[in-house]
Order: structure tokens, then sequence, then C-alpha cells
């Protein structure tokens, strides 16, 4: 479903937000004057439009100068998938020969071309044949001028209707397109919904003018999460729909599923409701008569801040023998591929250690995309476990059990044969936009001193040995040498971690990866404060820091045990982080020799400090005593939690990998 919401998400508008000047110098463009211009003879206007000039309304992106030979105040940068410039133009009759073109900088010449979507008073008219945004010579920032930006073709025959028309840009979603003037254009998954830099719009047709149509449109996006399960239906198109339209969704089950809500809480279906803001929503199908599975509590059984929104998670159920399937090899892991990153049923069971031990340079990365309607298990025989190799997941209603994961490089300075080698993933497993995930008896580690993958401590002889051999250096490396081990970002949410082991790492868990502005994701419009995440039953041994660390949202956290040998972390770890204003939860846990159990930390603004509350939890031999700062937020759903002292010995005897049975994994 996320392919298919991106490209949604493409064709539609997103949240219409007034543009903001931001001029990498340093300086702010003065207010600019766009341009219009009439033929006396035949009465043809020309307008150039340019951002915040006379016509222009908004856009999603922010105004740049780095590349020279713009004109106005600068160029539109930032128009990312999603992204969107809505412009405004009246006309004295209704005419059905207007043409439109757009003035662009495109600064690589293969890799990223992209393409424009034309919306016409809510309506794409060019869905087939979107302006192609490309170059034929690649532009830097030291030596680019007014001859390197183009116009694109003019899309022609364009209808305005008498009065007012709003005209809106967004990126064409991938695909293989005939664009406008002819030619084909492939637009890559990486460059869906993307526009190049845009210095103005250019209209043309007879007696037009600026417009004064400022009406805000936004994304309408609805689908069913699982298409084998069941479909959604509206009289109203997704897309760009004005502001104050009545929505009515109907959710329809197939045989053997039944409907049990929508993604926001909802239970009505039909469900009727006015848009106010960018919507994306979908229904969640369940077996007939499934329900939570054993042993699951907290927010990914929740779908809104409301004890009676459920949300029945049920992963992979309903996948077909084809999309049932183990693998047990790094070649079966490349082969599956496809499958792992669709949003159809499946049920994975990783069986025995697949890492990248055999490629041609092993310690380079890799990553995998982890789709929606999701199981993956650990075989319970053969140990299931990544190493090196990365897992995303994109999607929804994803369940991942008994698994191993760890040692993922991410350093970026080795130098081989002379070219600095980049690593192909980041964490060691990471839930990117993500929501309604389970993740339960999994495994996270990776080593204090980076090893190569047959376990020998890399040293100055291996390429992948720090560039600054200081102390300081040195230190750096290690702690970057691997990231995260389980990182959570861009509006992931509704989200359990269960029964797991974290150990032996520098920084463990990054929720929301910024302090500036909460991340957001483009198809679901959530961003990072809508982050809900439940901690318990967790093992936490010899982590340095970011156990968690969280950002803008709320979690919560109970049960679990944080220990740290001194003399592994000089006395210096850390646990749990509170910061950008996000809130915590912190019931019946023990913090062992951890120098500051929780806080707001390695920040040096005051006002960036998040909120929690201290509730019933021990701290034998933490030497800087824990600072509250209370907060009124408690977790909107029932758990029945162990005092802090049995915490210890039942999360040592239970926590981790081969604690669950094959019946387990069904």
């Amino acid at each position: 479903m996320k392919k298919l919401l991106f490209a949604l998400a493409a064709l539609s508008l997103f949240a219409i937000i007034g543009c903001s000047n931001d001029d990498s110098s340093g300086s702010q463009p003065e207010q600019n004057t766009s341009e219009k211009t009439e033929d006396q003879v035949t009465g043809v206007v020309t307008l150039k439009i340019q951002e915040n000039g006379t016509g222009f309304v908004s856009s999603t992106g922010v105004v740049k100068t780095e590349f020279a030979g713009w004109t106005g105040g600068g160029y539109l940068d930032g128009l990312v998938d999603g992204g969107n410039v809505v412009y405004t133009v009246s006309a004295k009759e209704a005419i059905t020969d207007a043409k439109i073109a757009i003035h662009y900088l495109a600064t690589e010449t293969s890799g990223r071309d992209r393409a424009a979507l034309v919306s016409v008073n809510g309506k794409v008219i060019n869905a087939d044949s979107p302006l192609a945004m490309t170059t034929d010579h690649k532009v830097k920032k030291d030596k680019s001028s007014a001859s390197d930006y183009k116009d694109t073709v003019y899309l022609e025959n364009v209808s305005l209707k008498k009065g007012s028309n709003s005209i809106i840009l967004t990126g064409a979603p991938a695909g293989t397109y005939t664009v406008a003037g002819g030619g084909t254009l492939t637009i890559t998954e990486g460059q869906a919904g993307y526009l190049n830099y845009i210095d103005y719009l250019i209209v043309v047709g007879k007696g037009i003018d600026y417009g004064t149509d400022t009406t805000k449109y936004v994304t309408l996006s609805y689908a069913s999460e699982n298409t084998t399960a069941g479909s959604v239906t509206s009289e109203t198109p997704t897309g760009s729909v004005a502001e104050q339209t009545s929505v009515k969704l109907s959710a329809t089950a197939n045989t053997g599923w039944q409907f049990e809500c929508w993604s926001n809480g909802k239970t009505e279906n039909p469900y009727t409701f006015t848009i106010t803001d960018n919507t994306y929503i979908f229904a969640h199908f369940i077996p007939t008569g499934a329900t939570i599975p054993t042993g699951l509590v907290g927010y990914a059984t929740l779908t809104a801040d409301n004890k009676d929104a459920k949300y029945t998670i049920t992963g992979g159920a309903g996948a077909s023998a084809a999309n049932t399937v183990t693998i047990s090899s790094y070649a079966e892991l490349v082969a599956k591929k496809d499958l792992l990153s669709s949003d159809e049923p499946k049920i994975i069971t990783i069986s025995g250690t697949i890492s990248t031990a055999q490629n041609e340079n092993p310690l380079l990365s890799e990553k995998y995309t982890i789709g929606s309607n999701s199981t993956v298990y650990g075989d319970t025989a053969n140990q299931g476990r990544l190493r090196n190799i990365e897992f995303i997941v994109e999607g929804e209603n994803v369940i991942i059990r008994n698994m191993m994961f760890g040692e993922v490089i991410s350093w970026d300075g080795a130098k081989i044969d002379d070219a600095t080698v980049k690593s192909g993933a980041d964490d060691a497993f990471s839930l990117n936009g993500a929501t309604h995930v389970w993740v339960d008896h999994c495994e996270f580690q990776s080593h204090l001193t980076p090893q190569d993958l047959n376990g020998n401590e890399i040293t100055s002889s291996n390429p992948y040995y720090a560039t600054d051999t200081s102390e300081d250096g040195i230190k750096k490396w290690q702690k970057d040498f691997y990231d995260g081990l389980l990182d959570i970002k861009n509006g992931s949410t509704w989200i359990t971690i269960s029964n797991c082991y974290f150990h032996d790492h520098w920084k463990a868990c990054l929720c929301a990866s910024g302090d500036a502005a909460p991340n957001k994701n483009t198809t679901t419009g959530a961003t990072d404060t809508d982050m809900r995440i439940t901690f318990y039953n967790n093992y936490w041994k010899d982590i340095n820091a970011r156990q968690p660390m969280l950002r803008w949202g709320k979690a919560h956290i109970f049960n679990s045990y944080f220990y740290s040998e001194a003399t592994d972390m000089n006395g210096e770890s850390t646990g749990i982080n509170c910061r950008a204003g996000s809130e915590f939860y912190i019931d019946h846990n023990t913090f062992q020799n951890i120098k500051t159990p929780i806080g707001y930390y390695n920040d040096t603004s005051a006002s960036n400090t998040g909120y929690w509350r201290n509730v019933e939890n021990e701290f034998p031999n933490c030497t800087n005593p824990v600072d509250t700062s209370l907060t009124g937020y408690v977790p909107p759903y029932t758990w029945n939690p162990k005092t802090a002292k049995e915490t210890v010995e039942y999360v040592k005897e239970n926590a981790g990998v081969g604690k669950l049975a094959a019946t387990d994994l069904q």
C-alpha cells in the first residue's frame, strides 16, 4: 500500500504552507514582483509568476539563492515527494487554449530526472504527460548562470474558467511517461514526487491576469491497508480536494475478513467527515474473529490516544502459500527483496545467519525494506540472524519476532583503492514512517570496539580503521563505526517494543532524529510529535547512550532493566534521554550503574528539554541522582507491571531470542 499511496500523494496536494525565505547566504531576498506582458494586437498575456510575487499563493518549498542565475528573489527548493507550489490566475472569459510552462533549474545529468504534474482548480490535467524537468549538463554552484535555467515545453490547450483559477505543481510519481512535447522519461522510485528548482511559472492566454482565488487544497488519500482483505470506495476521488469538502468512505471486507477500524480510530462504516487538512486514511481489516496477539500490550494495540480506539495487529495473516517463505541464505534474501518490500500479506522466516561476508567487500553494509502486512520470524530451530544488513520497516501492520540484528557498519571513512567507501545502511533495524509495528523477543547488538565479521578487532592495518588516530579521533570512530541498533523516525507511530535484549553498543535507540523541527512522513502526514511508543520487559546491558532518546512524541517504559558495567563506559553511560518536548511515563524499572538514568542531556539548549514522570523505579549505584521534571502524561491503555525488583530477574531470564516456541510464532 505504501507505493500506491506515494503515487497518490504525488498526484495530490499536500499542506499549503506559506513559503519562507531561506537564503543560505544569511541575507533575506526582498519581496519580488512577478512579470506581466501583453501583446497589444492579439490581447495574449504572458505571466511570469515569481515565488512570493503577485499570483503566488504558497509552497511547501523554501527560497534559495545558492545557484546563481535565478530571477526575482531566488528559486524554490525542497520540493520533495508530496511538495507543491500553488499559484492563482484569472481569465476575463473562459478559455481553452491557455499554455503553461515552468522556468526551472536541474543540476544533475542523470539519476535525478523529474517531471511536474499540473492541477487546475483541483484536477490534474496532465497525469499521462508530465512536464519534464531535465538537463544535459551538470551544474555547479560556483559556476551556475542564467543560461543553466530552462523552460519546460508548454502544456498546451489548458482550460481556464471565467474568474479566478488555482494552478498547482506537484512531482510526478514513479513510472515511464510520454512527456509533454514528445519523447519518454522514466521517473525512478527515488525521485518520485520530486520537483527540480523552480524559478517561476509561465502562463500564457488571452485576457488573463493574476488571480484572487487563494482557496486551500488539501490531500485526500485513502485505501485498504490490505487489498487481500478488503477495499475502500468513495465518490470523492483521491488527490487534491478543496477545504471543507464533505467526504464519505465505505469499507468492504472480503470473505474471511472483517472491517475493524479506520486508521484514525473511527469505527463508523460508512464514515463521513469534512476535510480541513491533509488526510491519509486506511481501512484496517482483520481475519474474522481475530484477537490481539497474546502478550502484546501498549501502543501497537491502538490507533488513537484513546483506550477504545482498538487496533488488532495481524502482520502477514492471510498470506498465500507463495508468500509464506523461508530465507536461509544471502542469495535467497536478494531474490526475495521485492516480496519483502511489497504490501502483500507475507510471512517470512529467517533461518540461520545471513550476512555480507561473501561479498567482495564484506564490510559494506546493505539494507532491505519491509512493507506493510508483514510478519518476520527468526527460525527457532536455526536462529534467524542478520549481520551487517539493515531491515527498514516502511509499512503498516508489521510483526517482527525472535530475530537477531546487529553489527551494521555505518562508518563512511574507509579508503579502499584510493576511493572513499560509503556504507549502504546506517542502523541495525529501523522504522521509517512505519505505523502499527510490534517488535518482540529480538536481540540487538554490536561491539564497543569495532570488529570485522570474523570477530577480529579492527586495527590500524585495516582500511576501516580511524582516519584520525588522535585519542579523540579514535573515540569518535569507535562510537560512529556502528550507528543505531533501533532507530524510529519520520512520523513512525503506534509501536510496541517488548522482551528485547539490547547490548554492547554506544548509541542504541534514537526516536525522532532532529531537534530543530519534527520530521514529517509525506504519505501519512504524521510528524514526530505523533510518535507513540511502548517499551516493556526489555534488557539494556552495556549501552552508552540512547536507552532510548526521544524527541517530540510520547513513550511509555516499564518493567525494564538498565545495567552497565562501570568499566565498560568509564562510568559515563546515560539512560533515557528526554529531548525536544517529548513526554515519558517511566515506571517499575531498575537502573543500575547508569550515570544519568533519566534526564535531558547532551544538548546545551535548556528550552529543548523533554518531560517525564518517575514512578516506582529503582536506581542502585546510579551516581547522578535522577532529576524529575513532571508531566501530566499517562498512557491511555491498561498494563499490569511487576515491581522494579521483580523486573530484574524476569528480564534477565526472558528478554531476547530463544525464549519462544515455534508454536508461539503462528
